[in-house]
């Protein structure tokens, strides 16, 4: 991660080669001699078609002919005419650090990206659109926020600069304007000018730099998160709203400042955790209050782990769907989980969602049994300087948890022997012997617990 030149020289030199790369591309095909077209070779067949849509393109613009769901929402028909990124530098350079033509993944819709076209200006067109995921080269934020308009979007974003909890705004802001002006769900994305090798299967390729982005990632989470971005959201999946396509809305707030990782780490808080994070957004969002959604966090937790576990072990069919469908198969048990246990209440849902798409975006089979339920006692300790003062509630958390289990266990055995008649006439120290409790848990809370059942 070298140091930068001053960002807006960088941008224009860039933007001298593209244009420079542009022509000699453009001269080279319209020079280049044509082979005999064979009608019966389904790749001349393409080409020809392409070719066809790329004039059609480039000559009328881009044509909705009809009303049809694009991206989520039912689209009316519309025209545009150019291309986005012709006159902007910093489009220029997100459609650089895409792949080559014919390997860009993209689609109309986020959850099946495919090869559509192998013209690269077709593509462009889709509403999603994956960048190189080997080698990284923007930082994308999914945030759930519905702004009132674009400008309030940017208004928000520049009192987060203002405020020095970012550096900068970002360089592409690209979301759906509904039809009362609403500006919904944008994706904030963060060009580097260095990108990140992040190829596994190349031995030369260095995990350092991989956390670091994953590190700065992170801190651009934990700075936005309270507007809305999502801290579930892969950090490496590339996968984003096409900033170039006549879908969405595009804004380019930024075309001055640009950083590296490293000039980042400096500026940005990395430290959080994801689930921190997670926490973090679950209790901003439902507006519980640090106790009560981190209490109702762990229940659920503790439900979801186990249930995915079930799933995994009898081979459940909802263990092959994606991160997203699976996401959406959790929320709906632990909507209903919450309701059967009376832990439902108003804005539950939004802990509820996070747990979902936690659980279902870091999910390992290799570590069940081992998990740990990171952050459990936060809205305790979280006031709390010591080390010593953190065990202390720590040991006593540990202790109240043990004995809640005991007693359980306690009132099962109770049921168990009451419902086979063989509860009446033993003595206390039988219903230890039967039931597998200590003396002493059976001698404090056996009346209790007779009352509770």
């Amino acid at each position: 991660m070298t140091s930068t030149s001053p960002s807006h020289q960088w941008l224009v030199d860039f933007t001298h080669r593209y244009d420079s790369a542009r022509r000699v591309r453009d001269e080279k095909v319209r020079t280049r001699s044509s082979t005999e077209f064979d009608i019966t070779n389904p790749f001349h067949l393409r080409a020809a078609d392409e070719a066809r849509m790329i004039r059609e393109r480039v000559e009328v613009g881009y044509r909705l002919t009809f009303r049809r769901e694009i991206a989520g929402r039912v689209r009316e028909p519309f025209t545009e005419e150019g291309l986005k990124s012709v006159d902007n530098p910093v489009l220029k350079l997100f459609v650089s650090r895409l792949p080559r033509k014919g390997q860009i993944r993209a689609s109309d819709n986020k959850a099946d990206l495919v090869l559509p076209y192998f013209s690269k200006l077709l593509t462009l067109d889709c509403a999603y659109i994956e960048g190189r995921k080997t080698s990284l080269s923007f930082v994308r934020l999914d945030c759930d926020t519905v702004f009132t308009s674009t400008a309030a979007c940017v208004a928000v974003l520049q009192s987060k600069v203002d405020a020095g909890e970012i550096p900068h705004l970002p360089h592409i802001i690209v979301g759906d304007t509904l039809d009362d002006g609403c500006f919904a769900t944008p994706h904030f994305i963060f060009m580097l000018q260095d990108s990140v090798w992040n190829d596994k299967l190349d031995e030369r390729c260095r995990s350092s730099p991989v956390k670091l982005f994953e590190a700065v990632y992170g801190g651009f989470v934990n700075a936005l998160i309270d507007i809305g971005v999502d801290p579930c959201a892969p950090s490496k999946t590339a996968r984003c709203k096409n900033p170039v396509s006549p879908i969405w809305t595009t804004l380019t707030p930024n075309a001055t400042h640009f950083m590296s990782l490293s000039q980042y780490v400096g500026v940005l808080n990395t430290k959080s955790t994801r689930i921190e994070r997670t926490r973090r957004a679950a209790e901003l969002q439902s507006r519980l209050g640090k106790t009560a959604s981190n209490e109702l966090y762990n229940k659920l937790w503790d439900f979801g782990s186990r249930l995915l576990a079930t799933w995994h072990f009898d081979a459940d069919d909802r263990m092959g769907h994606t991160a997203e469908e699976l996401s959406e198969s959790l929320f709906v048990a632990l909507e209903e989980y919450a309701a059967d246990t009376g832990l439902q209440q108003e804005r539950s849902s939004y802990v509820v969602g996070k747990v979902a798409e936690y659980l279902a975006t870091s999910f390992n089979p290799s570590k069940l049994g081992k998990a740990k339920v990171r952050q459990r006692l936060s809205h305790l300790v979280h006031d709390v300087c010591t080390t010593e003062e953190r065990q202390r509630i720590g040991a006593e958390y540990a202790s109240k948890v043990r004995s809640d289990k005991t007693i359980e266990k306690l009132k099962e055995a109770v049921i168990r022997l009451k419902a086979a008649g063989q509860f009446e006439g033993l003595s206390k120290e039988l219903i230890s012997v039967r039931t597998g409790v200590s003396r002493a848990t059976v001698y404090k809370h056996l009346a209790a617990v007779l009352a509770d059942v």
